[in-house]
């Protein structure tokens, strides 16, 4: 049997080779490669991530990518903002929702992660981001720089919920919100419980981060 080769591309997005490929300016080619980059970490991990496997499944030379991003830590560093960035205005649209309360839209942004974090794909993308953070100082400070927009992000809604707290104490609990969300991402990846047990689990959640939103200081 002859040698068979698959590209991450076919797996996440069988359009972005196609795209890339095709001739543009900055602004259209480095979206493209960074959406390949992202594929590409997914797919393989950190440990087994190279500029070559990205330039090959981008369908470009390695010179052309290199063009754009020098070198690995300069797409890696682009490509963890990336994902970082796209959870964030995720959440973002929950927490600027004025068509609905405070605590629905906390409710709503529970909702979301169970729906998302027990799929392959982007949520695997947050882990590889963490192991490579264990790694790489450049890495650690993009997580860092994230979990402190995230945090002020839920603080800003905890705001709103109890409009009494304290800025300092807003912080804090927008910062628990955030420590128990990025539990989520292991701890959904990885369940075996049924939907019944899950379900359960949720409304758990729901009536924690609603503690964390009503108490008083």
């Amino acid at each position: 049997m002859k040698k068979l080769t698959l590209s991450s591309t076919a797996i996440f997005d069988p359009q972005t080779a196609t795209s890339v490929r095709q001739r543009g300016n900055r602004e259209s080619r480095v979206p493209e490669i960074i959406d390949v980059s992202v594929n590409v970490l997914i797919a393989v991990g950190y440990a087994g991530y190279t500029i070559n496997r990205v330039a090959n499944d981008a369908g470009i030379r390695l010179s052309t990518l290199q063009h754009y991003f020098s070198t690995r830590e300069a797409l890696l560093r682009a490509t963890i903002e990336e994902i970082a960035k796209r959870y964030f205005e995720r959440f973002r649209r929950f927490v600027e929702n004025r068509n609905r309360s405070p605590q629905a839209r906390l409710e709503s942004i529970i909702d979301d992660p169970f729906a998302d974090f027990v799929k392959p794909g982007l949520s695997a993308g947050i882990v590889e981001s963490w192991g490579l953070a264990l790694h790489e100082s450049f890495a650690r400070d993009v997580v860092v720089e994230a979990q402190k927009q995230f945090t002020r992000l839920f603080a800003q809604l905890v705001g709103e919920i109890n409009p009494d707290l304290s800025m300092e104490e807003r912080e804090l609990r927008g910062a628990l919100i955030v420590s128990s969300c990025q539990g989520l991402v292991i701890f959904l990846r990885w369940s075996e419980d049924d939907a019944s047990r899950m379900h359960a689990f949720r409304r758990a959640v729901k009536v924690v981060w609603s503690g964390l939103g009503k108490a008083d200081e």
